[in-house]
């Protein structure tokens, strides 16, 4: 077991045992006034937040017998509170988790089974049964979106360059595209680096092979190379930033070039459009990936946003599977929530709101349903340990684009330390 391995989930391997009898969770009791009371915790922003607790809001209106304690904080220590929270038989009643999380608190037995706990009739079939781990329906789908290229038609307009045919187009094609911009404006950049885990398995797929398998990494050290190179490429032509500044912009959302008008295309999620569209305040395209040479499947997917789970040690399963139902399926707290954890899967709850829905959100819908007979099947809880993969790539992706390793030494290494870390 590697040190990243210990460090992410080593507090979960004893849960199991914590979890052998267990009949309390913390301060999951009952009031002196006889309601219950259940705790919910999620991260995010503080848009997020205001959302969230409008529609718990609205929950314990329709529900007086049910108050919930909301508990949320940014991403960056949401897992780490969440398990000393678990470890501690402390966790809360119900709460959000990404599918990277699904399969390492599934196997130590930490969420609840949902199966038959709430109603699924409209829920997409597909999207739900990703949320199925070792036969249990362990979590529930907020929303869909799908991992997406997306293009600032502004700077595409400003360098005198057309939007490419998404339809047929290679990497070779976007990475001549990449270059026009580049030259053609001088100030702003054809592209920027990705090291999304979403964008290798897309990557991955369009070459015959799969991200994961049980066992663990299912791309062989070739595929990855060609990913490191392609991004090298477009950095050493000038197409993407040069590694320092790639750096400085890092992954997050509100330094992505095409957010700023500084570049052509950014690799991101569908939910992320409406942000970008407002800080770039210029039309924001969707894009298809371009595919490899003689690719038989374009590799993207829809994947759950993220999922609402039950924690398996609550005094109240009822009530915290009666606030999950009511997150997906009523159409008043879908209007409120609209698709800030992506578009609800939700028939009924998608086609109530839609007139109401956000510009951007339209869009997405309308690539969603564009695209919707060339995607791969939605992904499904990934090995243990598997949240340890982005930070991986990341870094790795960094040491290629310094110069520090060349992209097979990078490759070769990075196979290793998610080979010990996967288990």
């Amino acid at each position: 077991m590697s040190h990243r391995k210990g460090k992410s989930y080593a507090a979960l391997a004893a849960v199991g045992a914590l979890l052998a009898g267990v009949t309390a969770c913390g301060d999951d009791s009952e009031s002196g006034d006889g309601s219950v009371t259940l705790r919910m915790a999620w991260w995010g922003n503080d848009s997020r937040h205001e959302l969230t607790q409008e529609a718990i809001a609205l929950f314990e209106e329709k529900n007086p017998g049910i108050q919930v304690e909301p508990e949320y904080t940014d991403f960056t220590p949401y897992y780490d509170r969440l398990t000393t929270q678990v470890a501690s038989r402390e966790a809360p009643d119900v709460f959000a988790i990404e599918i990277r999380r699904l399969g390492e608190f599934s196997d130590n037995e930490i969420l609840a089974d949902l199966t038959d706990r709430l109603d699924t009739a409209d829920l997409d079939p597909n999207v739900l049964a990703s949320g199925v781990v070792n036969d249990q329906q362990v979590g529930i789908p907020t929303g869909a979106n799908t991992f997406s290229l997306m293009a600032n038609t502004a700077v595409f307009d400003e360098a005198g360059v057309e939007l490419p045919d998404d339809t047929s187009w290679t990497w070779d094609d976007y990475l001549e595209v990449s270059q026009q911009i580049s030259e053609a404006t001088g100030d702003a950049y054809g592209s920027q680096p990705s090291f999304n885990d979403a964008f290798l398995k897309i990557f991955a797929e369009q070459h015959g092979e799969q991200m994961y398998t049980e066992d663990g990494i299912g791309l062989s050290e070739d595929t990855l190379v060609e990913w490191f190179e392609l991004q090298l490429e477009h950095q050493d032509s000038g197409a993407a930033p040069d590694a320092a500044l790639s750096a400085e912009l890092g992954s997050a959302v509100e330094n992505a070039l095409v957010a700023t008008n500084d570049g052509a295309f950014g690799m991101w999620w569908s939910n992320q459009l409406s942000a970008i569209s407002i800080s770039s305040g210029e039309s924001i395209e969707l894009l298809r990936f371009p595919t490899a040479p003689g690719a038989e499947a374009s590799g993207m997917f829809l994947q759950p946003s993220m999922y609402w789970s039950s924690y398996a040690g609550t005094e109240h399963p009822e009530e915290a599977a009666l606030l999950i139902d009511f997150l997906v399926n009523d159409p008043e707290a879908g209007a409120i929530l609209g698709s800030d954890r992506g578009l609800p899967i939700n028939s009924t709850v998608l086609e109530s709101i839609q007139a109401d829905l956000p510009e951007a959100d339209v869009a997405s819908l309308e690539f969603f349903n564009e695209i919707a007979g060339e995607l791969s099947a939605a992904p499904t809880a990934p090995p243990l340990g598997a949240g340890d993969i982005p930070d991986m790539l990341e870094r790795y992706g960094q040491e290629v684009l310094f110069g520090n390793q060349s992209p097979r030494e990078a490759a070769s290494a990075f196979l290793a330390e998610a080979d010990s870390t996967l288990g």
